[in-house]
């Protein structure tokens, strides 16, 4: 499953045109893509838009290659030309959609100003549960659907692979700069605890406190969670509108965040 901290930077590689091996072609690599890689281009592109088409109007199990080619106009061994199989298509489209959600986010976060990181994070978690209701098939496939197999993609080790997920710890780092919050310390978490999130921290740059990793984690999973019981629907037994809900939650997630230490 596709995670906070997923690389899409194996995807991007997954589908990129190898440059010429032949020197002589050197020159012709150096001024831009040729007419061949343009086309090759314009044809990936258009086989993610019709898989996407065709998962925001069916689901998940309407992305089968022999479906997508059908839709196009082509066999589905032309399309082996351009991905491996369904799985590196399917990756590919679950990097798009990251990159999409990841502008998203940096675009409601920056119409908050930098001294008020809190309100940042707000606007974050308000932006990410708007995009996921609008757009649940694709939340689905990227978030939900992988839970039974193995992950499409490494974990990130880069600052290029955890793009989407920087955006909330980037903001986490604003806010414990600006003031301090109480947060656990290492000696009321257990030894297997801390020895994830040391392991997590040197992942992510040390760029905080394990206690504010706590803080951090603990935040994503009540987001994560809340938005995905709404999008499936799972709150329909006891709230006809969930939104007051979410804003307790977030209002709740301010208080931690304004308790100064101590």
């Amino acid at each position: 499953m596709l995670t906070v901290f997923t690389s899409v930077k194996t995807c991007r590689e997954a589908v990129c045109v190898s440059g010429p091996s032949n020197p002589s072609m050197a020159a012709t690599a150096t001024s831009g893509p040729t007419r061949r890689e343009r086309a090759r281009d314009a044809t990936t592109t258009e086989i993610k838009a019709t898989a996407r088409a065709l998962l925001v109007a069916d689901g998940p199990d309407a992305l089968t290659v022999r479906a997508i080619a059908r839709t196009m106009g082509l066999t589905p061994a032309a399309l082996y030309r351009y991905f491996a199989g369904h799985e590196e298509l399917v990756t590919a489209m679950c990097g798009d959609v990251l990159d999409e959600i990841t502008a998203t986010l940096e675009t409601a976060r920056d119409t908050v100003a930098l001294d008020d990181p809190i309100g940042r994070l707000m606007v974050i978690c308000r932006a990410f549960r708007a995009w996921s209701l609008a757009h649940p098939r694709e939340f689905q496939l990227t978030f939900a659907s992988m839970i039974d197999k193995p992950s499409i993609v490494a974990e990130a080790q880069d600052d290029e692979g955890i793009a989407f997920g920087g955006v909330f710890l980037g903001v986490f780092v604003e806010i414990w700069a600006h003031q301090p919050f109480r947060v656990p310390t290492e000696a009321e978490l257990s030894p297997a605890l801390l020895v994830q999130l040391n392991e997590f921290s040197a992942r992510t740059g040390d760029r905080l406190p394990t206690g504010v990793l706590v803080a951090y984690l603990s935040g994503w999973v009540r987001l994560y969670g809340a938005v995905t019981i709404e999008v499936f629907g799972h709150l329909g037994f006891a709230l006809a509108d969930p939104e007051p809900m979410f804003e307790a939650m977030l209002a709740d997630m301010c208080r931690a965040m304004s308790t100064p230490v101590s």
